[in-house]
């Protein structure tokens, strides 16, 4: 028995996210599929990241077992081929120790949000980044986000009450770049609560078009109330964009020979 790891990349813009779920179209219902061509048998994926309807992922990754002596080296240009037409690739390819869980291993996940920031929407991106036509304050933006670094309850920060009382998370990076029209938000956290990195943007949007001070983030975030926090920035600007482990992910990829 094999355990193997993959980086994947795919546009969910048509896919109710990346879990199966019955009658509708996910990304791993079309991933599982494309490996069980490939190994002979069917696949059973485990996802660091349970991306939602309509975000993206340029880092994803899972894990399966296999008994299959399919050669890794392959792998990722073989499933790729399969998965082209559904907006899908598989970027590397990996052994890990039995064992290994793309989930559970996990140390760490890192986001990005993608905001277009000018009067005008751009018919490309679309369905790429959240656009926004009033002018952003990045400074205010940018004081905000200091306030969320660390470890913190995040409950103001959810969608749904975490389970167990577990809201306690820890961000270790929270950063904001310009270039050009566009403002992107990298962040990275330990786990994530239902829609967090999405409602924190939008309470940063609300700060950056001046609708609230840095000073009102942090008496949400004490608040525990999701009432008190910004809207929920839409899905498409969204990337899960890496994921860490203690031993990091190498192996074949779509440019070895």
């Amino acid at each position: 028995m094999r355990t193997l790891a993959l980086i994947v990349e795919y546009d969910g813009t048509d896919y109710c996210g990346f879990q199966r779920q019955s009658g509708v179209p996910s990304v791993a219902f079309e991933l599982e599929r494309a490996l069980a061509l490939l190994l002979g048998h069917a696949v059973k994926l485990v996802a660091a990241g349970r991306t939602d309807a309509g975000v993206h992922a340029t880092g994803q990754v899972v894990s399966f077992t296999t008994t299959s002596e399919f050669p890794i080296k392959r792998l990722p240009v073989a499933a790729s081929a399969l998965l082209r037409e559904r907006r899908i690739a598989v970027l590397r390819a990996a052994e890990r120790p039995a064992g290994f869980s793309a989930r559970f291993d996990a140390l760490a996940r890192g986001y990005r949000y993608r905001i277009l920031n000018r009067t005008a929407p751009s018919p490309l991106e679309r369905l790429r980044v959240f656009h926004v036509s009033a002018r952003l304050d990045l400074d205010a933006m940018r004081a905000a986000a200091a306030l969320l670094a660390g470890t913190h309850d995040f409950t103001a920060f959810s969608a749904l009450a975490p389970g167990n009382g577990h809201s306690v998370r820890t961000i270790s990076n929270l950063s904001i770049a310009a270039a050009d029209e566009h403002v992107e938000l990298d962040v990275t956290a330990d786990s994530f609560l239902h829609h967090m990195v999405r409602i924190v943007v939008g309470t940063l949007v609300e700060v950056a078009r001046g609708k609230r001070t840095p000073a009102d983030v942090a008496e949400t975030l004490d608040s525990r109330q999701r009432e008190r926090a910004g809207f929920t920035a839409p899905p498409h600007g969204l990337y899960l964009t890496k994921v860490h482990y203690a031993e990091p992910i190498e192996g074949a990829s779509t440019v070895e020979t």
